[in-house]
């Protein structure tokens, strides 16, 4: 019935372990019962914890419903997301004021509850007064910022192909390269075993060695470069 549904949606919001409010938002029943005056301004707090963040409580509190401590607290919970979502480093000062905490051990505390609650990963820098964040879950996402996130994810991958076949050129240049030096070496080597082949025969038929250009110091040389870079 749809007098008990503003009660799912308080349940909801207190839930320890509920951060994502996206579906009941959307749920039938959900919309019907906020088209009425008076069951309106649970719609509006159901969006304001699926998209919101504390300001956007003090700035529309006359128009919802009075938050319960458990509920205030998830909301602080929430705007830490979304801000360590858009930035990853996040400095004290402006921590307490966007979180409205009255010290830095009570902001400590709620990026603490945070990270043991899997909703954020983070550290705490009290020597810099910086909070570093590693890694936050995603809030709920309206859908007229769906193409936005698409046109972002598109240029993403893009960005990824276009690496992607950078590194593979590079892989085709590097193998062909080595390759290339892999043949020189062969050659040279085939070449040089030929030589002593015949040089053998010859002293052993008692000819008198021919001169040639592998008798060059500059032949030896280049002979003893081509080892040592094969080996």
């Amino acid at each position: 019935p749809q007098a008990s549904i503003p009660e799912i949606i308080v349940r909801a919001l207190e839930d320890e372990s509920v951060y994502h409010f996206g579906r009941l938002l959307n749920s039938p029943q959900v919309a019907e019962l906020v088209e009425i005056e008076q069951f309106a301004q649970y719609g509006k707090l159901l969006e304001l914890f699926s998209f919101g963040v504390l300001n956007d409580y003090k700035t529309a509190a006359a128009q919802l419903p009075q938050l319960s401590p458990q509920q205030l607290n998830k909301l602080k919970h929430l705007t830490l997301v979304t801000l360590a979502s858009n930035e990853k480093v996040l400095h004290y000062d402006r921590l307490i004021a966007e979180l409205d905490c009255s010290s830095e051990q009570e902001m400590e505390d709620l990026v603490i509850e945070s990270i043991y609650k899997n909703i954020l990963m983070a550290k705490l820098d009290q020597k810099r007064r910086l909070v570093e964040v590693d890694f936050t879950v995603g809030r709920d996402v309206r859908k007229q910022d769906l193409p936005d996130i698409f046109a972002k994810l598109e240029a993403w991958s893009n960005t990824c192909e276009e690496a992607l076949e950078k590194i593979s050129a590079d892989i085709e240049t590097v193998n062909a390269e080595a390759a290339a030096k892999l043949d020189d070496s062969r050659n040279f080597t085939n070449t040089l075993q030929e030589l002593r082949s015949n040089h053998v025969m010859a002293a052993a038929e008692g000819l008198p060695r021919s001169d040639s250009q592998y008798e060059s110091s500059e032949y030896q040389r280049e002979a003893q470069r081509v080892g040592a870079d094969a080996s």
